[in-house]
């Protein structure tokens, strides 16, 4: 048996299907590093079965499809088959080539084909167990596993043991029985706790018998106790009611005289106020006279004030502007005495003017004569300087263009080369900014698809929380409607079951008979409890058996003459009776008590009118003894729609009764009963059947309720389950990563544009540069040779320009004293002249203020004349208002003596009214008195009647007894509280036995026979548990005994091929943890070669360790060997001395073993009888490459 080909595709390097076929001996793959040879092991690894996906060398098995590269797209499926040959048997199958075929899809779907069928991973562990072949096997051993197996991690190193002891099975087997044994305990679990729940309740059951039986006794005497103290109740309520009557009766007509009072007080209250009312007109006149008089004083008191004001004001003006008169006439005197001063000294100053003009034009003279001359040697003077220094500027000037010419060259070539270094730079930059573009573009898909998918996902939950809220508010919605509902059946359970414990509307001699138990040892019934119908006809059989809803049914003739006395004896009135042993004919329905043929005809007329719904003996429901009685008293009773139908038929058929479901009834004597609907609850007939019902419905409801609070707190839980927010702050999370990417993209497209601009526009600046400094170095040229001439020109004009300068100086030295003397007189001259001047200018300014001061004194004194003109006017007018004001006053005092007069009289009549009003509340305060003392009496008479009416019905759901008035003698003396006290403690008896069970025998001998049937089952469990544990001790034992004798022989062979890979007295041995199951204790390797003595296998050396584990895994090899074997680079830590032993042992144990060695070293490659290469031509994609020996094979070590 071994490993004949391997077919691989789409497995991680191996993009192409690459198929290798192997043969018996030894193969050998060889390739550089990176190139994919791993993959290989790897392949067949992950074929016999391997999940984990960090041995693959992977993050996640979906990883190990090939993923693509730069000119391969990525595949969707990865798939490796291996083809065994199986000519020995040794795999558990017919075939003799099994092909095993595994492959995974990028959507995380696996499948396993065994001869291309469809099969599980547990078939294919199944076919290899115990062979020595499997992913976990030892017929893959990679040099990390040299370091597992030596190191102390036990388990790794017990797995191969177990492989080669072939104890697997065992364990398997052991491991489903333990299974088994813990669900057999589950179960043993389960029933013990259901026999011991039914054990309890068998128990329980036996206690409520005996407890039923106890319940009867108590109850009997309870009755007989209860039912005479609620007599003597019912009396004594009667006394008091009629003691509480008389007293409302005297209130009632205290109340009548009382209002008689109110009434006539009412009227006086009414003249008088219409005469209060004619007083207050006259009152609010006279005040609203008074309000206007008070605002025109107020009015006119505010003019005088604001004309006093004005006064006040004129009388300072006055004095202000006579002050401002007289300041000004002052200035006008001072101002003419500086006039008259300034005039004289213009007079003196123009003769010293004349005198100093005559000297000037003598000196101006003689200038003029001197500056001629010198500005003739100037002028000769300057045109040479003028000359030189034109040498000079051009000089420089062409100097300067010189310099800058040759700085403009150096320069531009200076610019070029920094516009090359920049372009270089920018080059770079575009090709960075290129990258960063398409990377963050790739990153903006990704990110816009994973928004998209956030978005969807919000929006998702949005609409399942939007439509669960919705839900919700529904949900809530029918449970306050279903609560409200509830609560208004239970008011109504309630008031109908008050009813019939009160016996509501039942006769007072029912019931007395109800409550006296001695007329009679048998049940007592009334009709009105016997029967029952739909809603729908219920008030029409209420109004038809009306009269005969108090009728007690009398079993015999002596219990209706006992019935009799007892009524007259209590004087309760009359009762109806229905005597149970009177004989009726063997058919009472309303055709057969029909004998006459004309009458028949009649009714079956009837039956036939538009109006007629029914015979009203047809719509009770009762038991079929008491349905004849219900037919004799209903016997010529017809159920029609409505009153008037009722009328028009009663007409036609007079021997018939009518009643309509209203209720509303007319009999065959012409007596008609109507009027509105009757209430629900006035109705006697049918009360008990429709509590059943009410309370049937009440249970329904409940559970109705109760399946709406579960199905609220589950959609309430959905709602709290789902966090928007969480999906929103993702989505605001990717958002902004989006955002971030563009402004990013958006920025780098900039710069990117930004830096080719700079390219473009650098190469252009270098070829304008170019051409501008070739014209540059041609201007230089010419530049030079004219800036030669120009300084010969230069030595010439300076030399004649010496001796002009020496001649212009003396000449100058004459001029300038003439010049001096001259500008002393012009300076003398124009001083005078500008004291002349400014004297004028002072002279013209005092006339100018001397008027505007007569000006100014005019407009003052008009001012001064037209204020107190004003005043004048001012004090006229406040006489007036004055006079106006005291008018005003005097009137309104008037108006105010007869307001206070018509408020006198307006106050009589209030306090007269106020004191009727006083009086009519006294005696309406007494009248509310009255009426709340009345009041009381009505809620104390209620309180009484509700108080007979709940004793009735207490009394009549207890026992069905009806009381009646009756009369005690011992009344006043009987001890109420004593007999309640002895009630009490019967009844506390009671309450003290808890709930009765009255089924309680039969149910105790169902839960009995299920206890015994449940004990039985439980004996079953505990004789099946007891066989499983049999059966693992004997798996145990067995798998003990295997795994003991293989290890010992494993540890022989260790021993031996130790030595021959070592030295033959090297120590080495294998040794199992002592006190320790066999199959869970630790196996420990002791390795000391070539004399040493290490504390622990971990201290020896890679290569050591690599022959030591060697050596294991021959020596399980010698015990039980594997088909084939795969080493991937297991003699990378070997030298050649050892490689030598590996070889030759390799070469020993490929007679009975196939090897498959992944390695780098030549000597291993060159004992292998097939050698394969595997290379990368293309990157990312390995190819498999088949060397003959012949050939030499170079790779990268």
């Amino acid at each position: 048996m071994y490993l004949s080909k391997l077919e691989i595709l789409g497995f991680k390097s191996f993009a192409n299907r690459t198929s290798i076929s192997f043969n018996e001996g030894v193969t050998a793959v060889v390739g550089p590093n990176g190139c994919g040879k791993t993959n290989i092991v790897d392949a067949i690894r992950w074929c016999l079965g391997e999940q984990r996906s960090g041995t693959l060398r992977s993050d996640k098995m979906e990883n190990v499809i090939f993923n693509g590269t730069s000119n391969k797209k990525p595949m969707g499926m990865a798939e490796v088959s291996m083809t065994i040959h199986n000519t020995k048997g040794i795999l558990p199958t017919d075939y003799s080539e099994v092909t095993i075929t595994r492959r995974i899809f990028r959507s995380g779907e696996s499948e396993y084909l065994l001869n291309k069928n469809i099969c599980r991973l547990k078939d294919i562990t199944n076919l290899f167990m115990d062979t020595g072949i499997g992913a976990n096997a030892y017929s893959v051993i990679e040099l990390k596993m040299v370091e597992t197996i030596l190191s102390n991690k036990a388990d790794e190193r017990r797995i191969m043991f177990e492989e080669a002891a072939g104890v697997n099975k065992y364990k398997l087997r052991r491991r489903l029985a333990l299974k088994k044994l813990d669900e057999v305990k589950n179960d043993l679990t389960r029933v013990n706790d259901i026999v011991t729940e039914v054990e309890k309740k068998v128990n329980s059951l036996e206690r409520q018998a005996k407890k039923a039986d106890k319940y009867n006794k108590v109850s009997a005497t309870l009755r007989e106790l209860e039912l005479d103290l609620a007599e003597r109740e019912f009396a004594l309520f009667h006394l008091q009611i009629e003691l509480v009557k008389n007293q409302k009766e005297e209130f009632f007509r205290q109340k009548l005289s009382i209002e008689s009072e109110i009434a006539a007080i009412e009227d006086e209250i009414k003249a008088i106020k219409q005469k209060l009312q004619t007083i207050e007109d006259t009152l609010s006149s006279k005040r609203s006279e008074i309000k206007n008089q008070t605002e025109r004083i107020f009015n006119l008191r505010r003019l005088i004030s604001v004309t006093e004001e004005r006064s006040n004001s004129l009388d300072k003006n006055i004095i202000r502007f006579r002050a401002d008169v007289e300041e000004l006439s002052n200035q006008i005197v001072e101002t003419r005495k500086t006039l008259e001063s300034n005039r004289l000294n213009v007079s003196t100053l123009e003769e010293k003017i004349k005198e100093s003009s005559l000297l000037k034009n003598e000196k101006e003279t003689e200038i003029s004569r001197m500056s001629l001359v010198l500005e003739n040697k100037k002028s000769g003077l300057k045109a040479t300087s003028d000359l030189l220094l034109q040498q000079f500027k051009e000089i420089h000037n062409k100097e300067n263009d010189l310099s800058n010419l040759t700085a403009s060259i150096e320069q531009r070539n200076l610019s070029i080369q920094k516009l090359n270094d920049k372009i270089q730079l920018l080059t770079g930059n575009i090709a960075k900014t290129v990258g960063f573009i398409e990377s963050l573009s790739e990153e903006k898909t990704e990110i816009s698809r994973n928004l998209a998918e956030a978005e969807s996902e919000y929006f998702a939950k949005q609409r399942e929380k939007d439509n669960l809220e919705k839900s919700l508010a529904h949900l809530k919605e029918t449970e306050i409607n279903e609560k409200t509902s509830l609560q208004s059946l239970k008011e109504k359970i309630n008031f109908l079951q008050n009813l019939l414990e009160n016996l509501e509307g039942i006769s007072k001699g029912a019931k007395i008979l109800f409550d006296d138990t001695s007329w009679t040892s048998g049940e007592k019934k009334l009709l009105a409890h016997l029967g029952n119908s739909v809603e729908e006809y219920r008030y029409a059989l209420d109004a038809a058996l009306k009269s005969n809803l108090n009728s007690l049914l009398i079993n015999s003739r002596n219990d209706l003459e006992k019935a009799i006395d007892i009524l007259k004896s209590t004087e309760s009135g009359k009762t109806s009776f229905i005597l149970l042993e009177n004989n009726f004919p063997s058919k009472t329905a309303v055709g057969d008590l029909i004998t006459d043929f004309f009458w028949k005809r009649k009714a079956k007329k009837l039956s036939k009118e538009k109006s007629f719904i029914g015979w009203a003996s047809d719509f009770i429901e009762t038991d079929s003894k008491w349905k004849l009685y219900f037919n004799r008293l209903l016997r010529n009773c017809a159920v029609v729609d409505t009153i008037e139908n009722a009328l028009i038929l009663q007409k036609t058929f007079p021997e018939f009764n009518f009643v309509t479901l209203h209720g509303d009834m007319i009999n065959n004597s012409g007596v008609i009963v109507a009027g509105s609907i009757p209430k629900p609850d006035d109705t006697v007939f049918g009360r008990t059947q429709a509590l059943e019902r009410m309370r049937e419905e009440l249970s329904g409801k409940e559970k109705k309720l109760t399946d709406l609070k579960n199905e609220i707190e589950v959609v309430e839980e959905k709602i709290n389950d789902i966090d928007l927010k969480v999906l929103s702050d993702k989505g605001r999370l990717i958002m902004n990563d989006l955002s971030n990417v563009e402004k990013q993209l958006a920025q780098f497209e900039y710069e990117k544009q930004k830096l080719a601009d700079e390219v473009e526009l650098a190469r252009v600046q270098i070829q304008e540069l170019a051409s501008e400094s070739n014209i540059l170095d041609n201007q230089k040229n010419s530049l030079e040779d004219v800036l030669l001439k120009l300084k010969d020109g230069r030595e010439k004009t300076e030399t004649e320009k010496s001796r002009l300068e020496e001649d212009t100086i003396n000449s100058e030295k004459e001029y300038t004293g003439l010049q001096n003397s001259f500008n002393e007189l012009a300076l003398s001259l124009e001083r005078l002249s500008g004291e002349k001047r400014n004297l004028e200018n002072s002279n013209e300014l005092s006339l100018e203020l001397i008027e505007n001061f007569n000006r100014s004194i005019k407009k003052r004194n008009d001012e001064i004349d037209e204020s107190e003109n004003e005043k004048k006017q001012i004090a006229r007018d406040l006489i007036e208002r004055n006079l106006e004001l005291q008018q005003l006053e005097d009137a309104r005092k008037l108006l105010t003596a007869e307001e206070e007069i018509i408020e006198k009289d307006y106050k009589l009549v209030r306090s007269e009214i106020d004191n009727k009003e006083k009086a009519q509340q006294e005696l309406r305060k007494r009248r509310e008195e009255i009426l709340e003392q009345t009041h009381a009496i009505d809620i104390k008479l209620n309180e009484l009647d509700i108080k007979m009416e709940n004793l009735k019905e207490n009394i009549s759901e207890a026992y069905s007894v009806t009381l009646e008035k009756k009369i005690f003698d011992d009344l006043d003396s009987f001890d109420f509280e004593k007999r309640i006290a002895e009630v009490h403690n019967y009844k506390q008896q009671i309450k003290n036995l808890g709930p009765i069970n009255i089924l309680a025998y039969s149910e105790y001998e169902e839960e009995l026979e299920r206890f015994n049937f449940l004990s039985r089952q439980r004996n079953d469990l505990i004789e099946s548990e007891k066989d499983i544990v049999r059966t693992i001790e004997e798996i145990n034992s067995t798998a003990q005994s295997l795994f003991m004798e293989t290890f010992e022989k494993i540890r022989s062979n260790f021993i031996d091929i130790f030595r021959m890979l070592f030295n033959p007295g090297d120590e080495a041995d294998l040794r199992l943890e002592e006190n320790v199951d066999p199959l869970e204790g630790k196996i420990e390797i002791v390795a000391k070669p070539k004399g040493k003595r290490p504390t622990s296998i971990e201290l020896l050396s890679g290569g050591e360790k690599t022959l030591t584990a060697i050596a294991l895994l021959f020596a399980i090899y010698l015990v039980k060997p594997s088909p084939f074997c795969i080493l991937d680079e297991i003699d990378a830590p070997l030298d050649d001395a050892n490689i030598d032993r590996f070889t030759r042992i390799i070469k020993d144990f490929s007679k009975s073993t196939q090897f498959i060695i992944v390695t780098h070293n030549k000597r291993t490659m060159e004992a292998a009888q097939t050698l394969y290469g595997v290379t990368m031509q293309e990157e990312g994609v390995s190819k498999l490459v088949s060397v003959r020996f012949n050939e030499e094979f170079n790779y990268a070590g």
